[in-house]
């Protein structure tokens, strides 16, 4: 059975990006020189699907306004109301009739798999209404366990402060044909991964890439994180995509700039003086003894 449909997930009030957040919609922070929302068209489209799918809500018109600017490969699913997760599947299950099987993504995570793996994880999915990719964490993390039985969904706990476990990654397959129809609002472990009710795969990969730009904080230490370590495979998918362009990295972990360790500059021009900030639109003129992310004056300090 194919799976040629993903479905981005990028409806949230942005939140826990800070001041930037109330300026820019997440899905268009830059990681480098591509937005969050070209990246996961670009992970979709490597995972070989054919129509992407992508949910809005808050700031929708300028998500939709950088989406025709750019002619991204991307259809609009705005949301009047939000509708949850699980609302959320479902609105796009209706319009595609509950008919075949979709990917969903989250918009600020990348979970780089295997070719291999991911064909494995597809082709396990076939028989199950939703398969979810567990994300191993160590046992201080404070996400829900999975706690698992052959595969299967058993129930979802806090976790134990004792070993590593698995968590959801956000990361799943819905087979549309199996889903039972739901409007409205509603949750998604209620509605679409209902394991109280239907057997929910859990696929463990053996190995995976986590990479988490979803607050600002875990967006700064993302950014750093590229230009400190190599070789990733996340790196490399930023290099083919065209997002991380080697020739702008430069001494102390900068990028199209110098200056102090990890000053990243994203405007066009060089930098010549960074104060270990990261620049998305603006000027670096402040020294912080906080790293600062920076767009048109306005700015999220960690």
């Amino acid at each position: 059975m194919s799976l040629n449909v993903a479905y981005i997930l990028g409806a949230g009030l942005g939140t826990r990006m800070g001041p930037v957040g109330e300026k820019l919609p997440k899905l268009l922070w830059p990681v480098f020189e591509k937005s969050l929302l070209e990246l996961q068209i670009s992970y979709a489209t490597e995972c070989g699907v054919e129509k992407i799918y992508l949910n809005t809500h808050f700031q929708a018109d300028k998500i939709e306004n950088y989406v025709k600017s750019k002619k991204l490969n991307v259809e609009i699913i705005f949301e009047e109301e939000l509708l949850d997760i699980g609302g959320a599947v479902h609105n796009l299950a209706r319009k595609l009739d509950y008919k075949g099987r979709i990917l969903i993504l989250n918009g600020d995570q990348f979970l780089m798999l295997s070719d291999q793996t991911m064909a494995d994880f597809r082709s396990k999915s076939e028989n199950y209404v939703a398969s979810l990719l567990g994300l191993k964490v160590p046992a201080e993390s404070q996400y829900n366990e999975l706690v698992v039985k052959d595969d299967t969904l058993v129930s979802i706990e806090k976790p134990s402060s004792e070993r590593d476990y698995y968590t959801y990654s956000g990361v799943s397959i819905i087979n549309l044909d199996m889903l039972k129809p739901t409007v409205g609002v509603s949750k998604y472990f209620d509605t679409v991964a209902d394991y109280k009710n239907e057997d929910i795969f859990v696929y463990h990969p053996e190995s995976l890439e986590y990479w988490d730009f979803g607050t600002t904080e875990r967006y700064i230490k993302s950014m750093r994180k590229i230009l400190k370590e190599s070789p990733s495979e996340f790196k490399d998918f930023l290099i083919r995509n065209n997002a991380l362009m080697e020739n702008k990295i430069s001494p102390h972990f900068c990028y199209n700039a110098a200056g102090s360790e990890y000053s990243v500059n994203l405007n066009n021009d060089f930098l010549k003086k960074g104060y270990g900030n990261i620049v998305i639109a603006g000027e670096d003129n402040e020294e912080n003894s906080k790293v600062t992310v920076i767009y048109n004056e306005v700015a999220s300090t960690y």
